[in-house]
């Protein structure tokens, strides 16, 4: 792969932005029913099919680059773009069955929407966080580690 390829879609120390698939709250059904996630899964926004590529496809299907096996996610439900001269990324949906949200607000089929550290993202019934590689490294630590207080019984 040439460095003009990894230049266009990695951010400029070489890491990839990610989307964190957070566990799911025991109950919550706005929205209809989630799928059970309990462990964080992070999801690299990097090219699986074509390394050289400077887009990412999310979907149901095994030509997408993030594979979600969820019947609410679409075969090809979003493209992810970062745009050369800015860095910045962008989520487009790809006329999917359900929509794909960022904070609780419908993206127009067709059209990018950019996206900013921390946008929660909805495709179907999956709820996702953008996060650039640094704040993905601080969200699961801070979840992963143990909180320092300990509970203790009286006896």
């Amino acid at each position: 792969m040439s460095k003009t390829a990894q230049c266009d879609t990695r951010t400029r120390d070489g890491s990839w932005p990610v989307l964190l698939w957070e566990p799911t709250p025991p109950g919550s059904r706005v929205g209809g029913p989630r799928p059970r996630v309990t462990e964080p899964l992070v999801l690299e926004l990097r090219p699986r099919l074509n390394p050289a590529a400077s887009e990412v496809t999310l979907g149901r299907g095994a030509e997408c680059d993030l594979v979600l096996a969820e019947p609410s996610v679409s075969r090809l439900h979003a493209r992810f773009r970062r745009e050369p001269h800015t860095g910045l990324w962008s989520v487009t949906d790809l006329e999917s069955e359900r929509g794909t949200y960022q904070d609780g607000v419908l993206i127009l089929p067709g059209r990018p929407a950019p996206l900013l550290c921390r946008s929660r993202l909805t495709v179907g019934n999956v709820e996702l966080v953008f996060l650039q590689t640094y704040a993905a490294e601080q969200s699961v630590r801070a979840s992963w580690t143990p909180s320092p207080v300990r509970l203790t019984r009286r006896r």
